[in-house]
């Protein structure tokens, strides 16, 4: 959607719960795509068990694959972010590049950027709405 003053609007969707225990997360990339489609700009922050969401190579044979529509969501122009102390507590970052000085994990996502509380904080500043889905 774009405002009155030409400008993109952001929202920010926020998703606390781990991927197929509910359909928060299929809610959540629900409303990303149509948003997206609505010319919104669109950020997400996975967050606590949130985080498997991300992990590739996922199969789920009766669900809505999460993996697939975060990387569809992606590839549409959605940021998609993952809080970096949950992934580091849940054994997804198994590598630190210490010449950029950023975590690497070879069993997430590619395209989603790991963000401490500061990042959040941001992504919440710069949104002009925010959803959030899910409990912790």
């Amino acid at each position: 959607m774009v405002a009155e003053t030409g400008l993109k609007q952001t929202l920010a969707l926020v998703l606390f719960s781990a991927p197929y225990g509910n359909q928060y997360a299929d809610h959540m990339c629900r409303v990303a795509e149509r948003a997206l489609g609505k010319g919104y700009s669109v950020e997400i922050f996975l967050y606590g068990d949130a985080i498997h969401s991300h992990l590739i190579e996922q199969k789920p044979k009766n669900f809505f694959n999460i993996g697939e529509a975060l990387t569809r969501l992606g590839d549409k122009g959605a940021t998609i972010y993952s809080c970096l102390i949950c992934a580091i507590a849940r054994g997804y970052m198994r590598e630190f590049d210490e010449a950029k000085k950023v975590y690497n994990s070879p069993i997430t996502l590619p395209f989603v950027k790991f963000v401490t509380v500061q990042g959040f904080v941001s992504m919440i500043k710069r949104a002009d709405r925010l959803m959030m889905f899910g409990s912790s």
